[in-house]
């Protein structure tokens, strides 16, 4: 019994193992545009038009991409320029085509923000995220940058002039939230696994 108890027990930490290694890939995936800011318009350094598209940001930012939608995070990025009602909009890959000159000037729309507004760009250079100049327009915000990859917009939404919503849905990021599902998910199936595992271990005893 003891031998087949041994066995069991195997059989439940591997599963559990599988399970969290399954939860962190799918937790580490690319993170998707919430689809409230959309690029208007872009000028390279020598004022002439280019085209910039935006994606989804690569699972290799994830973590990043998460922290800053926090309160936490946020503080820790902003310092003494955060305020109470500030929050991560949207989060998303910024490009234009390989060798335009920068550094690059973008106008992205982005609904509910006047120049009133309180508002912050974020650009993540890879190691750290910086605070990029942005300026506010009516439902616009322009950010100059010298170089690309991700880029968060924060708003305050105190200040804006209307609800900054996509598709008529007011956007309030839930960091974590299908990282807890899915953990809770595994969870219960390790117990599954592991009732039946006993079971059958009694069974074959009795």
């Amino acid at each position: 019994m003891r031998l087949n108890l041994k066995k069991a027990v195997a059989a439940v930490t591997a599963a559990l193992t599988i399970c969290a290694m399954s939860v962190t890939a799918f937790a580490q995936g690319s993170v998707a545009s919430t689809g409230v800011v959309e690029v208007q318009g872009a000028q390279d350094a020598n004022g002439n038009s280019v085209s910039a598209s935006i994606s989804s940001v690569p699972a290799e930012y994830a973590e990043a991409v998460n922290e800053i939608k926090t309160t936490e995070g946020l503080q820790t990025v902003l310092g003494d320029a955060y305020v109470e009602g500030m929050e991560v909009v949207d989060a998303m890959d910024v490009s234009v085509p390989e060798g335009t000159p920068m550094p690059v000037t973008i106008t992205f729309d982005v609904p509910g923000v006047g120049p009133d507004t309180k508002v912050a760009v974020l650009h993540f250079n890879g190691s750290e995220w910086e605070v990029v100049e942005a300026t506010v327009g009516d439902g616009t915000i322009t950010a100059t940058f010298t170089s690309l990859s991700p880029v968060a917009f924060v708003v305050d939404k105190n200040t804006a002039t209307g609800a900054v919503t996509s598709n008529g849905s007011s956007v309030s990021p839930k960091t974590g939230e299908n990282t807890g599902m899915l953990t809770a998910s595994a969870a219960a199936a390790v117990l599954v696994l592991g009732a039946g595992c006993v079971f059958f271990v009694k069974r074959k005893n009795a």
